[in-house]
């Protein structure tokens, strides 16, 4: 069984909940305000560097070019500290569950993530900011999870089945397409006529796989990975918890845990704005 992480350990992420292999739900949603710069001379010191070297990767892959993740896990105290101070976190988290456990979470800046996680051979933890839509490692370990899906033989199917067997037929023509094609699909379970034993054998069918998004935007959403390729699981929740829309989505990634390249042109923008703040 996997152990939770405490937010002693990685300050500013949901802790993971084993029990029930969900990250808890956000309750408010994140709107940007400029943060309050450190007024310490130590930490304005290396202020600018930082500022500017974080600016420059979003920059540059606003202009197309590629970015490295930056390696934050030796930082001093103060640079660190400066760097909580501004960055602050986003509307979107993940939990990418394998080795290592990546804890993902978006910065204030959209399409800025910083991703953290145990390292065992050192006994501390790997830290990393990485520019772009979502980072990469959530699509290639959903994608190392995923295998082929064979559908059971009539016979195999328990009674009483009738709609569930048609959509994971639909979904795995879908997925099968997608490589190809690149167009995505989504299947409203909530406009089906899906029983709960249906509703049962889909999720045992799909299984559950190592990536747990949790979108807090302009409503609460949770995705999680499936083994069939380029399947996600898209659950949106009201205020009071309820299930309002489930839904199967065949994408790279759902676009409602993208940032887009408008997004990150903006946050370059308000970046490089803090600059006027260090002499």
């Amino acid at each position: 069984m996997t152990q939770p992480i405490s937010n002693n350990l990685l300050p500013g992420l949901p802790v993971f909940d084993p029990a029930t292999e969900y990250l808890p739900i956000p309750r408010e949603m994140n709107v940007f305000s400029s943060p309050a710069l450190p007024a310490e001379l130590p930490l304005q010191g290396r202020g600018r560097y930082w500022v500017n070297r974080i600016a420059s990767c979003l920059e540059a892959f606003s202009a197309g070019k590629s970015v490295e993740a930056i390696d934050i896990s030796s930082l001093s105290d103060e640079e660190s500290r400066f760097l909580n101070e501004i960055l602050l976190h986003g509307e979107v988290s993940a939990l990418i569950l394998g080795e290592p456990e990546w804890q993902i979470e978006e910065t204030a800046y959209t399409g800025l993530w910083r991703m953290r996680a145990y390292d065992p051979e050192t006994n501390g933890f790997l830290d990393r900011l990485v520019v772009g839509e979502i980072p990469s490692v959530v699509q290639a370990r959903a994608t190392s999870f995923c295998q082929p899906i064979t559908m059971p033989r009539p016979d195999a199917i328990p009674m009483g089945l009738v709609n569930a067997p048609y959509v994971l037929t639909e979904l795995m023509a879908r997925s099968n397409s997608f490589n190809e094609t690149g167009i995505g699909y989504v299947v409203n379970l909530g406009l089906l006529p899906l029983t709960e034993d249906e509703m049962t054998w889909l999720v045992r069918s799909l299984s559950e796989g190592p990536a747990i998004i949790l979108s807090g935007g302009y409503g609460i959403c949770r995705i999680r990975s499936t083994r069939l390729p380029a399947t996600w699981w898209v659950q949106y929740y009201n205020a009071a918890d309820v299930l309002i829309l489930n839904s199967l989505e065949i994408a790279t990634v759902p676009s409602v845990a993208c940032a887009s390249r408008d997004d990150i042109v903006e946050s370059a923008a308000r970046i490089r704005a803090l600059e006027s703040a260090y002499p």
